[in-house]
Parts: C-alpha cells; sequence; structure tokens
C-alpha cells in the first residue's frame, strides 16, 4: 500500500512488522506535481474555482483527461429556505437530505437546470419528493447549498461541452457492463473528464490521466473523529496516484479553506510519510490509538431509554471488570447520528494505555451476558470508526 494505516507504521516502527519500501512508481512514471489552491474570497462555479477551470482547460486542450474528485454523490447536500433557514431532513434519521436529480432553473445560479430530482436520506435510503416551498415560511426560497458529483457534472459539462464527460459514483455504477464500457473509452486515451466520488481513488489504471482535481481536501481534517485526517490523506495519495501514471507528467490541484492546515501541509509538502509522522506524534500525545486500546460500545433500539440504559449497564460492568485501575470508560453518550432508520443509538468509548486490561474488562463483560428485549449491542475492538 502507498498509505499503509498508521497503526501498521507504529508496528513497524516497533519491529513488530518487517516494512519493504518501494521507492519508485512501476515503469518509471514520474510522481506528480502538487499544487494548492486557496479558495478564500474567490467565486466558486459549482465548487470550480477560476484557477481550476483555468487548468483544466490546460489539461484538456493538450488533448489529456483529467479527474474531478467530489466525494459527494447526488447534486447537494443540503436543500434549504434562504429566507427562514429551514432544512430538509429525514423523518427516519437525524440527519440531512441529499438533493439529486438537479435544482429548477429559477435558482438562478450556473449549471443547476437540470432535470427535476428527489431528495434521498444515504443513511436509510428513503427518498422524498422534493418541496418546492418551505413547509416553515411558506416562501418559493428553497436552494441547494454544497455540491456533490451531479452539480459538479453539470457545470463540467457547460464549460466544456464539446468534451466527453463521465461521472462515476454509487448512482451511476450499478451496471458493471456499463461501467467497464466507460473505462474501455478512457484507456483510449482522448481528451475526456472524470468526476467521481472514492470509487475513483484506487484500482484504476487510466494512462490518459495528467491532472487530478481535489475540489475539497477540507473535510475530513475538520471531522471530530480522530481517524478521519488518516482516512482524508489515504483517498488523497490514493486519487493523486491516478495521476501521470505514464509517460505524461501529472498534477494534482486542491482546494482548500484552510491552505494553512498542519496535516495538509505536511501531506502537500512531505508526502504520505510526513502526514504520517505528525499525526502519529498528535496521536502519542493524545494517548490514541495505536498508542493505546480502544473499543467501542454501541446499542440501537427503537425504544432510545432501553439502547442507554443496556450500554449504562455495560459501563458499570467494565470498571468493575478493570482490576488494573487503567480503563478509561466514557459514556454513554448519543452516537453522532443519534437517530438512523428509526431507531435510536447510543456509544461508549474504553480506553486502555495496554491491550491486556482492556480485553481482560472485555471478557468480564461478556461473561456478564448483559441483554435486554428489543435492542441491538455490539463491542467493536479496535473500531475504524471511532464516532
Amino acid at each position: 500500500s502507498a498509505t499503509p494505516a498508521l497503526a501498521s507504521l507504529a508496528n513497524a516502527a516497533r519491529g513488530r512488522y518487517r516494512r519493504l519500501q518501494l521507492p519508485a512508481r512501476a515503469a518509471g512514471a514520474a510522481m506528480p506535481d502538487c499544487h494548492v489552491i486557496d479558495t478564500r474570497g474567490q467565486t466558486l462555479r459549482e465548487g470550480l474555482s477560476p484557477p481550476m477551470v483555468t487548468t483544466l482547460r490546460r489539461h484538456l486542450k493538450a488533448g489529456n483527461q483529467a479527474l474531478v474528485f467530489v466525494n459527494r454523490r447526488g447534486f447537494a447536500p443540503v436543500w434549504l429556505c434562504a429566507d427562514c433557514g429551514w432544512q430538509a431532513r429525514c423523518a427516519d434519521c437525524d440527519a440531512r437530505l441529499v438533493l439529486h436529480g438537479g435544482a429548477p432553473a429559477a435558482t438562478g445560479e450556473a449549471g443547476t437546470a437540470a432535470a427535476a430530482g428527489g431528495l434521498r436520506c444515504h443513511h436509510c435510503g428513503r427518498g422524498y419528493r422534493r418541496v418546492e416551498t418551505c413547509p416553515d415560511c411558506g416562501h418559493a426560497a428553497l436552494i441547494p447549498v454544497g455540491v456533490g458529483t451531479q452539480r459538479v457534472a453539470g457545470a463540467l459539462r457547460e464549460l466544456f461541452p464539446d468534451v466527453p464527460l463521465h461521472r462515476i459514483d454509487r448512482d451511476t455504477t450499478r451496471n458493471p457492463t456499463r461501467i467497464e464500457t466507460r473505462f474501455r473509452a478512457l484507456r483510449d486515451g482522448e481528451a475526456a473528464l472524470l468526476v467521481g466520488t472514492q470509487m475513483l481513488a484506487k484500482g484504476h489504471h487510466l494512462p490518459g490521466v495528467t491532472l487530478v482535481a481535489v475540489l475539497n481536501a477540507d473535510a475530513g481534517f475538520l471531522s471530530p473523529d480522530f481517524r478521519a485526517p488518516e482516512r482524508t490523506a489515504q483517498t488523497i495519495v490514493q486519487v493523486a496516484g491516478r495521476a501521470g501514471r505514464a509517460d505524461r507528467r501529472g498534477e494534482v490541484w486542491l482546494q482548500t479553506y484552510d491552505p494553512q492546515n498542519a496535516n495538509l501541509r505536511s501531506l502537500i509538502e512531505r508526502g504520505y510519510a510526513g502526514f504520517a509522522a505528525l499525526e502519529l506524534t498528535q496521536r502519542r500525545r493524545a494517548g490514541m490509538p495505536p498508542f493505546a486500546a480502544m473499543a467501542v460500545l454501541r446499542s440501537e433500539s427503537a425504544d432510545g431509554d432501553a439502547a442507554e440504559a443496556l450500554l449504562r449497564a455495560a459501563a458499570a460492568q467494565l470498571r468493575r471488570a478493570d482490576e488494573s485501575g487503567a480503563l478509561q470508560v466514557l459514556g454513554p453518550a448519543p452516537a453522532p447520528l443519534a437517530r438512523r432508520a428509526g431507531r435510536l443509538r447510543y456509544q461508549c468509548l474504553a480506553l486502555a494505555p495496554r491491550r491486556r486490561p482492556l480485553h481482560a474488562a472485555l471478557k468480564g463483560l461478556a461473561a456478564a451476558n448483559i441483554r435486554a428485549a428489543n435492542v441491538r449491542w455490539s463491542i467493536d475492538v479496535d473500531p475504524y470508526d471511532a464516532f
């Protein structure tokens, strides 16, 4: 992997793993040049800054292919009222509904004259008919906020009407034959635009791609989940790896509202190794994995009180089973997405400086056989998503 997990790097540093390094790309291809676009104070066209549009035009004019990475599918992640601030939300989840299919031309925004679409919850999958007037204040002032792959693709079609465009996300890849046909056409090497989500980040060899454009490099670095910066850096490096894989030099351009972000700067200036060194230092200081052992207890039920009570009993049992006194138990508390598909969700975090006391306490918890009617619960050791 070009982006090994930080836990793997820590194990290599401890001598538990043997690290083998590939110092160069396959077939001698040069690494792409990386550039940052500071979007503060700039007027964006459906998420595209003027410098990014200029860069896209330069690569396409040279007959090359460009990949635009937008890690959100749909048209816009928020559908809100510009008068009172009402936002469309799922009736079954604590989540905003995502606009699909485009916004009406009456919004006056470039690239929004698309076919009428609906609203969809990306957590439970429930779909809704799009409302055109605000249910709170009655005004017809609903606008899309934020950008997804559909919105960016619409803007690019207007900017480059003569360039073939391929959108690759979960909504367009349900037919394996169709997606393979698209990649076969792209491998022919003619000028083209790709717009897609993480599905484009790795596993594809597209020798015609000389530009990778990352429209929002900030989101993952600002998440409350301590693992989010690691996942973000991995995705950026992986998608950047699509550029310049043949004889033509590649470029990577990242848009950001926070160009001085320490994680982003280390990634750009010193590569994934530089980012990993900084992030591991921060993890060590905070006492977080891989310098501590972690488990997350999760519960869910249609009855929120029952779900919380079960985790409260589990947390008490963990504390009783902790003979070392080293275990830190936090919670229970509502999960960040507290309600999903009509079920209330809670979580509890257990941390220990070493793995042995954590596992001993978890063994005692398992032996206690805690149960509650109509409550599902689980123990996730070394969780990929901590929140």
